[in-house]
């Protein structure tokens, strides 16, 4: 079945080649960059031609070259795609589904380019993560302005009973604290491995400002989902890092390592204590349903998994439009909502348990490549892996965030996900001589 898939790629490869063909990868790779510097500051008709280039770029390259390995990441891919198109055939809303189906083809696109490219030649990581870390530091500048300009009144608590109503939250140019804070927690990561892998000192300096600015406006987002995103990118930053230190260091590892974690709890304590709006929106985490966005949350996940328990098989079909249609037949009144605010959920209500697992092996399946990149790293080049580190703390961190707050459902969140997965996923493979006809 997968032959039959891969037999069209190549196709026009028997053509006389052409110097627009020999610079595929370099238009790849300026449309990537161009792509994740202006991910936040797109608009809709924007994001799309983009992703549509970035997907008729694929379908040429593939065409004109020989197919390349598909790998063990793109065959789950292909299974996760079958699943949608199925969940999308029985759909109770088809014309719903088929929208979000293409989305998710258009997803798939950029991550199939992104492969190949870095398939290709590995060295197009660092001007793609340089091009995501510059959109992120100017998100990040963006928004810590309205600390001195203010925010409008979709960036404050709306519940009165709170204490902090009025508090101003974060959210840039994605006019959400939440979405903000998900954009920002695989950047942090991803800065820091840059500014531990990169050789010249300005670059180090330009990623290390980058990770810290996207540091501060994520705590000013006030987005307790976030904040959980960031302790598990970081968590597994630092256990990465101790776990695969030089042979000389090891001895002490872990005690480095419950240093540096102990280290970064006392200081989130101590500035939580500074802050009293972070204090009081720490401590309402444990609040349960006397708070008010837990408990909107709660009764969300509880109608979202009746959805699913009805619809166990196939789902209610991909995308924001399904769920929209058939969520106000289960919601509990004065409790809408525009999804399950939980990632696990959501998929268990659009594809089905067949969709849950397979989103479930796709995660665990890139943090296992991740590991087998960066032990052949170690052990053949002597290096960090830096790279490989900050990409895995960048998924674990959306996988720990996806499961309170549906995130991926926008792009400038899911495509740094399929980015970073592409980058687990693959190796450069040894070119092959031009063969004479």
């Amino acid at each position: 079945m997968v032959s039959v898939l891969l037999d069209w790629q190549g196709w026009g490869s028997r053509w006389e080649t052409t110097p627009l063909t020999r610079r595929l990868p370099l238009l790849a790779g300026l449309l990537l960059v161009s792509l994740f510097a202006a991910l936040p500051f797109l608009s809709r008709p924007g994001m799309v031609l983009l992703l549509l280039g970035s997907g008729l770029l694929w379908l040429s390259w593939s065409l004109l070259e020989p197919p390349a390995p598909l790998g063990s990441m793109g065959r789950w891919l292909l299974v996760f795609l079958a699943v949608a198109v199925v969940a999308t055939g029985f759909s109770p809303v088809p014309r719903e589904a088929l929208r979000g189906l293409l989305k998710l083809i258009l997803y798939l696109g950029v991550w199939g380019l992104a492969a190949r490219l870095l398939t290709r030649n590995r060295n197009w990581w660092n001007p793609v993560l340089a091009g995501l870390l510059l959109g992120g530091l100017a998100e990040a500048v963006l928004a810590l302005r309205q600390l001195q300009g203010g925010a409008i009144a979709l960036a404050t608590w709306s519940d009165e009973a709170s204490l902090l109503l009025g508090t101003e939250r974060l959210y840039g140019t994605l006019d959400n604290p939440n979405l903000l804070g998900g954009y920002l927690v695989p950047i942090i990561p991803l800065a820091m491995g840059a500014a531990l892998h990169w050789r010249s000192w300005p670059s180090r300096l330009f990623a290390a400002v980058t990770g810290g600015l996207a540091g501060l406006t994520l705590v000013l987002t006030y987005s307790r989902g976030a904040w959980l995103g960031l302790g598990a990118g970081l968590t597994c930053f630092l256990l990465l890092w101790a776990w695969f230190a030089p042979p000389r260091f090891r001895w002490w590892r872990p005690a480095v390592f419950c240093s540096l974690l102990l280290a970064a709890l006392i200081g989130a304590v101590a500035v939580a204590g500074l802050l009293e709006p972070l204090q009081v929106r720490l401590l309402s985490g444990l609040a349960g349903r006397g708070d008010s966005s837990i408990n909107f949350r709660i009764n969300v996940w509880m109608a979202a998994w009746q959805m699913a328990q009805d619809y166990v098989w196939t789902g209610i079909g991909p995308g924001q439009d399904a769920f929209n249609r058939i969520y106000p037949l289960y919601q509990q009144p004065m409790f809408n909502a525009l999804s399950a605010y939980s990632m696990p959920l959501e998929l268990a209500v659009e594809l089905g348990v067949a969709g849950l697992l397979a989103g479930i092996v796709i995660f665990c399946h890139a943090l296992r490549q991740g590991l087998r990149q960066l032990r052949a790293a170690v052990a053949t080049t002597g290096e960090r892996g830096w790279p490989q580190i900050g990409a895995m703390a960048a998924v674990a961190g959306l996988g720990a965030h996806g499961l309170v707050d549906t995130i991926f459902l926008r792009p400038e969140v899911q495509l740094i996900w399929w980015l970073c997965i592409a980058f687990l996923a693959t190796r450069q493979q040894p070119r092959r001589p031009p063969v004479n006809p």
